[in-house]
């Protein structure tokens, strides 16, 4: 009779497997994103640590439009950037870029602009 000399090694490699899976087959597994940190590491070079704005990107924080927009909007222009023609501030040379955040950065990113960033 043949013994099974690593049935734990076996058993893990079962499990590693279910939950790569599990994480790829089922929808609702998600991962929070954190907007401070997003904010932090993607908005802060421009807007400054604490969204007071800097001369290369204008205040966020008791911005009108980040108060009272809607999110779809800030959404937009968080992913699709602001062009020479959609620039809304005189006094920044430079538009805002495209692509600096995916649809769930962007998620996350608006309700830290119109939360914690506003206290």
């Amino acid at each position: 009779m043949m013994r099974n000399v690593y049935p734990r090694a076996r058993l893990e490699a079962a499990a590693v497997g279910i939950f790569f899976w599990a994480t790829l087959l089922i929808p609702d597994v998600s991962f929070a994103m954190d907007g401070a940190q997003l904010f932090a590491s993607k908005c802060t070079p421009c807007h400054g640590p604490k969204g007071q704005g800097t001369p290369v990107g204008p205040t966020l924080k008791g911005d009108p439009f980040i108060i009272q927009g809607a999110p779809a909007e800030i959404k937009k222009v968080i992913m699709m950037g602001r062009t020479e023609k959609e620039k809304k501030y005189a006094n920044i040379a430079n538009p805002m870029p495209s692509g600096m955040a995916s649809e769930a950065e962007a998620d996350a990113l608006v309700i830290y602009l119109k939360g914690d960033l506003q206290k």
